[in-house]
């Protein structure tokens, strides 16, 4: 997983919330192994008080000095293992329990001659009787820590599913955030008729509801805008057909000429919107098919063979790529020859170049031009927008290729990059994925 992505998975609304949802699952079971801590704690203090009034019992049972046959009777009864030491008299019930050991034993003093104390669960008590050291081990039941084991299992397991649950539910009830996001994603992509389902609970119904009608508006706008444009158009050739005419009949051939030139710029004008909207909608028709696409950035550069400065072609992966060929030659042409027109005939020649990844190709135009200001960058793929907008139509064109070059890349299912300094020039960055089914996805 790249920093990127592992960035963006932290900065998640879901990752936050199963975060969270651990944290609260860690601080309800340290509460509860508190409570129990605390619970057996006081339990042990207990013990030990009921420990020592058996004992004494037990000790007023054995006599002075202790009664070995009546201490393994008891013992026998009991489980207990009882030890006396007093000289030759020392006698023991029988072996200690399991892993108990008295010198490593938490021991505390109750009262004088008399000392309480564990060892790996196993309480037990010593005392002076008879003119001797007299102690009982009380061993632990082993049946018991079995069953705190599976109790303590059971709470793991059920902690367990609980966050699992919480998981599942927090990854449903967020389902319609991504289904947003793709929405988002496909609106940003210029797919407008894309509409969001209507899923999960009322504010996110309500929220896709707003996207769906906001996206349909915008569509709506963005298609009456074109067709206004189109249909503007269109009605301009009469006039201008018109014009032309009368302007064949005019005797003063200065004006003429003069009027002649702006009405076949009028002309070019909507000879190019046109054409621009035609292309712009055959450009979601691709005709796919696999291409050499080293060779044909080669045979595409070579056509700019005799404009200054030129075309360097440099490093080309030998790939292929499924792609709509024509319409690339299209996308390339239009930056090849941005490229040339802001860049001076006597200065360094526009260069391009291809690198290859398991999944995609990446295009590379760049030149040593006059650069465009950052301000303006984001507009560039906007239709009409011309950055610098005292340049004449004749050089500066009509803001319509860049605009028609992401038309196209978009349908591919790419993306177009651009990057530019003025007064260093302007990198163009077209990524192409190379099979159809990444265009798909």
């Amino acid at each position: 997983m790249t920093l990127r992505h592992a960035k963006r998975l932290f900065h998640s609304v879901f990752t936050r919330l199963l975060i969270v949802t651990l944290i609260a699952g860690m601080a309800i079971t340290f509460t509860v192994i508190v409570g129990f801590i605390a619970i057996r704690v006081h339990s042990k203090g207990a013990l030990e008080r009921n420990l020592l009034l058996y004992v004494e019992y037990l000790t007023d049972d054995l006599g002075i000095p202790p009664d070995e046959g009546r201490a393994r009777e008891i013992a026998r009864r009991t489980g207990m293992t009882i030890s006396y030491a007093h000289g030759d008299q020392s006698w023991q019930t029988g072996p200690p329990p399991r892993y108990f050991n008295p010198n490593r034993a938490w021991v505390r003093q109750r009262v004088p001659g008399i000392w309480v104390g564990s060892s790996k669960g196993h309480h037990f008590v010593r005392i002076f009787h008879g003119g001797g050291e007299l102690t009982f081990i009380a061993p632990r039941d082993m049946h018991h820590g079995k069953e705190a084991g599976w109790i303590l299992a059971g709470m793991a397991a059920t902690l367990a599913l609980i966050l699992g649950g919480a998981y599942w539910v927090t990854r449903q009830a967020l389902g319609p955030l991504r289904k947003l996001k793709a929405g988002v994603d496909q609106a940003g992509k210029g797919k407008l008729d894309h509409r969001i389902p209507r899923s999960g609970s009322s504010e996110f119904c309500d929220l896709a509801d707003a996207f769906n009608a906001m996206a349909e508006r915008l569509d709506h706008l963005l298609h009456s805008k074109e067709q206004l444009l189109l249909d503007v158009s269109h009605e301009l050739r009469s006039p201008i057909t018109r014009l032309k005419v009368q302007l064949e009949f005019l005797k003063d051939s200065e004006m003429r000429e003069s009027l002649g030139s702006d009405l076949a710029e009028i002309e070019a004008m909507i000879t190019s919107i046109l054409e621009s909207a035609r292309m712009r909608h055959a450009a979601a028709v691709l005709n796919l098919e696999s291409v050499d696409m080293g060779q044909l950035v080669r045979s595409l550069a070579a056509g700019f063979a005799e404009i200054e400065p030129g075309v360097a072609v440099g490093e080309l992966a030998d790939v292929s790529a499924v792609v709509d060929p024509e319409k690339i030659r299209t996308v390339l042409r239009n930056l090849l020859e941005n490229a040339l027109k802001h860049t001076p005939e006597d200065g360094t020649a526009v260069s391009i170049s291809m690198a290859a990844a398991p999944d995609r190709i990446d295009i590379v135009v760049a030149d040593k031009g006059e650069g465009i200001p950052a301000s303006e960058l984001p507009h560039l793929f906007e239709p009409f927008y011309r950055p610098d907008r005292s340049r004449s139509r004749k050089t500066g064109g009509y803001g319509l290729g860049l605009s028609l070059c992401k038309a196209i890349v978009d349908a591919h299912g790419g993306t177009i990059d651009l990057a530019s300094t003025p007064g260093e020039g302007t990198t163009v960055t077209v990524s192409l994925p190379r099979s159809a089914d990444s265009q798909q996805s």
